[in-house]
């Protein structure tokens, strides 16, 4: 079996199909600051995006540093810090002591921890019942609310699938919201979590937290809006990936 290092950004989009690496070249695109564009790699394999991923991070780096307002560094800061920087905006605590995985956990829980705050009526209750099935009773619910790890209150593997199929509703969200369209590779499809029916009760209230942060990130300068839809959507990746790997695996324990 293969070792992938998760961790690893750079291979992850190496990895990544083109349909999946799509919305993060359209956002950089829509600003007027970009320089993928210019890039040799973009010019000669546009739109075959896993052929110039690196240069797809590193212009996403260098819009983390207008973000931090260092532009003296050319290369930009690390993409951890660019995540760092993304999470604060997003609400989560202690964004300093977690690792690049975690943190990236954190904000899609912030984001469906906020989402379950503002539904209400039919909304909440289809959620609830949705996370009850997956095992979080009613003091799980009230853990989670404040502010507990999901990898804390279910096994590992639902935790995990509960966080991937909820971040394909969020960058579904932002790509509506940003691009004006939603995602046009297959995650969405299969990215449902209790059939359809996360999708409908989370998508009202999701896309209500997601407006609310462009409100306050428009405030704050307008990299946030190549970086927070990225960074998500780079979140998305990794948990796909992830997931893909722990079906390989447990497939593969049964083989022969």
């Amino acid at each position: 079996m293969t070792y992938v290092d998760f961790s690893n950004t750079r291979q992850l989009l190496e990895r990544a199909d083109n349909d999946d690496l799509g919305p993060l070249v359209e956002y950089i695109l829509k600003a007027r600051t970009e320089s993928l564009s210019k890039q040799v790699d973009f010019k000669r394999w546009h739109p075959e995006h896993r052929r110039y991923a690196s240069a797809i991070l590193d212009e996403l780096r260098l819009f983390g540093g207008n973000s931090f307002a260092n532009l003296w560094r050319k290369s930009g800061p690390s993409y951890t810090e660019v995540v760092q920087d993304v999470a604060s905006k997003l609400k989560v605590k202690g964004v300093g002591s977690m690792e690049l995985i975690e943190l990236e956990e954190a904000m899609v829980q912030s984001i469906l921890r906020q989402a379950l705050e503002k539904s209400s009526g039919e909304d909440r209750r289809e959620l609830e019942e949705i996370l009850r099935e997956a095992g979080l009773d009613k003091t799980k619910m009230t853990a989670l609310l404040n502010g507990s790890a999901l990898s804390g209150l279910v096994v590992p593997a639902v935790a995990r699938t509960i966080l991937y199929r909820t971040s394909t509703v969020i960058v579904n969200s932002m790509a509506h919201q940003l691009l004006g369209h939603g995602l046009r590779s297959a995650v969405v499809a299969g990215g449902t979590f209790a059939g359809g029916r996360a999708v409908a009760a989370l998508a009202g209230p999701v896309g209500w937290v997601i407006a609310g942060v462009w409100t306050a990130v428009d405030l704050a300068g307008p990299a946030y809006r190549i970086t927070i839809p990225c960074v998500l959507h780079i979140a998305m990746l990794r948990l796909k990936a992830r997931a893909e790997a722990a079906t390989d695996f447990m497939n593969g324990a049964f083989d022969g």
